[in-house]
């Protein structure tokens, strides 16, 4: 069985620009996600994403301005609940964001984590979470912007 076929996903119809879309992935990430303490501006960055103790460290593993970034997740300190054995479970993992044009006035965003499969112990909590996140604060914030 392939693992990866079955990494959480979604996509996403909004109304902005690639430019704006892509502005929210690498240099705006701390508006509608965590904290973020550095911008993704060029491929070999590296930034953290945080909430308090909780956060999760990525490196660019690809970068194309206005059409798809690429994001590793190289360290980790997850922290859910009472869940056990979730700290380090992102480590290695990647969120891959492809930007399209779906006509003159929306995008389709797609988001795949790559390696976020069913069989991870944070799974169930953070598909639900990326449900929110994406669908609610990314498409709140590239509306408003």
């Amino acid at each position: 069985m392939n693992l990866k076929s079955k990494s959480y996903s979604t996509r996403l119809i909004v109304s902005c620009s690639e430019k704006n879309a892509f502005e929210a992935l690498s240099t705006k990430i701390g508006d509608w996600w965590g904290d973020q303490d550095k911008s993704a501006k060029q491929l070999g960055d590296v930034f953290t994403i945080s909430w308090g103790e909780p956060w999760y460290q990525f490196r660019v593993i690809e970068y194309v301005p206005n059409k798809k970034i690429i994001w590793e997740c190289i360290d980790s300190k997850q922290i859910i609940g009472d869940l056990d054995g979730v700290e380090k479970e992102w480590v290695g993992t990647q969120l891959q964001w492809t930007i399209s044009k779906s006509n003159k006035r929306e995008i389709e965003l797609e988001f795949k984590h790559e390696g976020l499969v069913p069989e991870f112990i944070c799974y169930d909590f953070c598909s639900n979470t990326w449900d929110r996140f994406i669908a609610f604060n990314l498409k709140k914030h590239l509306e408003n912007n």
